[in-house]
């Protein structure tokens, strides 16, 4: 049968997966490229393989209850702001004796700035808004406090 638009229905109803299925392998390509840096970051700091590498970020992913595409990246930003190192001790937890790493207070605050952050993006009440900066302002202090306790911020004038 032909459509209004002169196409048969069945060439377009093919038109329109094929168009779902170019729009899925792009949003496919973004997520992957960046797990592939996050796994290549880990392996290059824990010096193990890529695979394992791999199977860490997946290990984080599980712990922390976050989408793979999420940690790897804030992993990835992480890195930019910590160094690679501090930034693989930060999301990663030894699945032995998590209470005794410190990073856990550190992701949870990062955590907290992160949400902080993207509702205030959203929001677009101006009295909200300020709301929103007072508490990504507070969640800020907070994150330097906790890096500053577990050694991970350098005493260089940046604590507050």
């Amino acid at each position: 049968m032909v459509g209004d638009d002169g196409l048969d229905d069945s060439l377009t109803a093919r038109i329109a997966g094929l168009e779902a299925e170019v729009l899925g392998l792009r949003n496919a390509v973004r997520t992957r490229t960046v797990i592939g840096q996050a796994t290549g970051l880990i392996a290059a700091v824990q010096g193990c393989s890529p695979q394992e590498g791999f199977r860490l970020l997946v290990r984080m992913s599980q712990h922390h209850n976050v989408k793979l595409h999420t940690i790897a990246v804030r992993l990835v930003d992480l890195a930019a702001e910590l160094g690679p190192r501090r930034a693989v001790r930060a999301v990663h937890l030894t699945p032995q004796r998590p209470a005794e790493w410190p990073g856990t207070e550190v992701v949870e605050a990062a955590r907290d700035l992160v949400e902080a952050h993207d509702a205030a993006e959203r929001e677009h009440r101006p009295d909200e808004r300020r709301r929103l900066a007072d508490l990504v302002a507070q969640a800020t202090k907070e994150l330097v406090e906790r890096l500053a306790e577990v050694g991970w911020l350098p005493d260089d004038g940046l604590r507050p």
